[in-house]
């Protein structure tokens, strides 16, 4: 079979959906197909595959489809990507899942030949679908939200905030965005996500003093993370330092303190001792066992009333 190549003439846009990546309506290309030597390949069947790759050097395309066509009396076609048969080399379930807002994608352009397809072309797109672009830049790789939602049913185009390892070739933009602060992954292919279960966000500090132990800031996980005064970086729970004291001899002008009734105090004090009800301890002075629930709510951690939420990640 001859050689085939595109003159490519023009590749245009569509509008907008509620929370997938692009609006799912595609954008119309269309090419003229002809032989090595020049002659137009006019009313012709040809099976196409079209492939989104999120950069130049990307491994993995994001989207992958096909479509068979037949050429017009002068060798042109007229095709909408998106609106093809998904291939089974697609990382995206779906055309609408591919985020042109995050990086510049390259289409490589193949002819079935055979049964082979060969490539014919391969560049950058000459510019992203432009109301593709404007309905994403309310999001970007990277970005966290609070779904409403449970884990099972999280919208396209996020993950959830579960420290996992995933791919650095398949969820490329969100690596170039986040890198290695949440976890190296096993330091070659994969990266760490956020792992938000359970957790409150925290501003990093920065320059502006508000947290106080900043430095003393750990990994969130023992897998490379970030430390410090940094984004990824964990800070266990803890109450600000209450300091004071009481001070008793066990003696008072007459003698050794004694008699009076129990009670608790403000802090829910249990007074106690071996000299009668108010916790003189035998020998002079006295002792006081706190327990806070007899005043406040209390539980096994630090925290403010609170709902849960579901925390997934932009990639």
């Amino acid at each position: 079979m001859k050689k085939l190549f595109f003159i490519f003439v023009a590749a245009l846009l569509s509008a907008t959906t509620t929370f997938a990546q692009n609006s799912g309506l595609g954008f119309n290309y269309q090419a003229v197909v002809r032989n090595a030597d020049g002659m137009l390949l006019a009313n012709q069947d040809v099976n196409l595959r079209i492939s989104l790759y999120p950069g130049q050097t990307a491994i993995t395309p994001t989207w992958v489809e096909t479509h068979n066509i037949h050429t017009d009396m002068s060798g042109c076609f007229g095709i909408t990507v998106g609106k093809g048969t998904r291939a089974s080399q697609s990382t995206a379930s779906k055309y609408s899942d591919v985020n042109f807002a995050a990086v510049y994608y390259w289409m490589k352009i193949e002819i079935l030949e055979g049964s082979n397809y060969r490539e014919i072309s391969f560049a950058q797109l000459p510019s992203s679908p432009y109301s593709e672009v404007a309905h994403n830049s309310s999001t970007f790789a990277g970005m966290i939200a609070p779904f409403a939602g449970p884990s099972d049913k999280i919208p396209a185009g996020w993950l959830l905030c579960d420290g996992r390892a995933v791919s650095r070739t398949e969820y490329q933009n969100l690596y170039n965005a986040i890198g290695v602060a949440w976890g190296k992954g096993d330091g070659s292919s994969t990266f760490n996500l956020p792992d938000l279960r359970g957790m409150f966000l925290r501003g990093v500090s920065e320059e502006s003093g508000n947290d106080k132990d900043a430095d003393s800031r750990t990994m969130l996980t023992n897998n490379g993370g970030n430390t410090g005064n940094n984004v990824g970086s964990y800070q266990g729970d803890a109450i600000q330092n209450i300091t004071g004291g009481i001070i008793n001899s066990g003696v008072d002008d007459e003698g050794p303190l004694s008699g009076g009734s129990a009670g608790y105090g403000a802090l829910g004090a249990v007074p106690t001792g071996g000299n009668g009800a108010a916790g003189v301890a035998a020998g002079g002075g006295f002792n006081f066992n706190f327990d806070a629930s007899r005043v406040v709510p209390v539980g096994s951690d630090n925290r403010p009333k609170n709902v849960y939420v579901t925390y997934i990640i932009k990639y």
